[in-house]
């Protein structure tokens, strides 16, 4: 009576077993159909990623040199903080955002004036991983005078909600220019827009990068926001 006992149970156990592993994808590797996709989004740099930001490399044109580390500036007192003389004028800030605002020290080494076309999707490394990294959502053009040294005030936006923005005294490299399709077609709808320089409109084009950092789409409200800033 006993053995027929054991060999029921064991029975049982073998048929509970199998039910457990039907779901279960097989040796290839295969997943269940209700698993979220956006957890399998690896973004190197984004997010809470710690690894360094990939892309295209961003070359600058020739004669033009850029100061490495690149440092912040005091976004209370950007005509104190980016330039090279006490009493040179600076520069206004170029480009939009709130968290992340460095200072590019250029050299033209030529005899020529250069134009510097940084683009969509250019990438400031960040040196800490408690600061976020940095990027620009629309192009930005500077003109480098022959022989002479610019000191450009630069504002973009984060791309590690999980970070604190940059301050004066953190550090950061040129990166990459991204590629990733969903940050492409956001900046072709930036393309041709005025982009906010302070306030809530910064706050929600912030937002929009963030969702796609996350490996989220921009959403109906990004897209109506988006189209109703003003052309240029």
């Amino acid at each position: 009576m006993m053995n027929w006992h054991k060999a029921r149970l064991a029975g049982l156990v073998a048929t509970v077993l199998m039910a457990a592993c039907s779901g279960c994808g097989d040796e290839e590797g295969e997943t269940p159909d209700d698993e979220d996709p956006t957890e399998q989004t690896d973004r190197p740099g984004f997010a809470d990623s710690d690894k360094e930001p990939e892309g295209l490399p961003f070359d600058l044109p020739e004669g033009i040199e850029l100061k490495d580390p690149i440092k912040g500036f005091n976004p209370f007192d950007p005509d104190g903080t980016c330039k090279r003389e006490e009493d040179e004028q600076a520069l206004a800030p170029q480009g939009s955002g709130d968290l992340i605002r460095l200072c590019l020290e250029f050299r033209n080494t030529t005899n020529q004036p250069i134009d510097v076309q940084l683009p969509p999707g250019l990438v400031f490394v960040s040196s800490s991983r408690k600061v976020q990294h940095g990027m620009l959502v629309q192009g930005v053009t500077l003109e480098v005078p022959s022989n002479e040294y610019l000191f450009a005030p630069i504002k973009g936006y984060c791309l590690n909600d999980t970070r604190s923005g940059n301050a004066p005294v953190d550090l950061f490299k040129k990166g990459p220019v991204t590629q990733y399709s969903d940050f492409k077609e956001l900046f072709a709808l930036l393309a041709d827009k005025q982009l906010p320089v302070t306030g809530g409109a910064v706050t929600q084009l912030q937002d929009a990068v963030w969702r796609l950092t996350n490996g989220r789409e921009l959403t109906k409200a990004d897209r109506d926001f988006i189209a109703a800033l003003p052309n240029k």
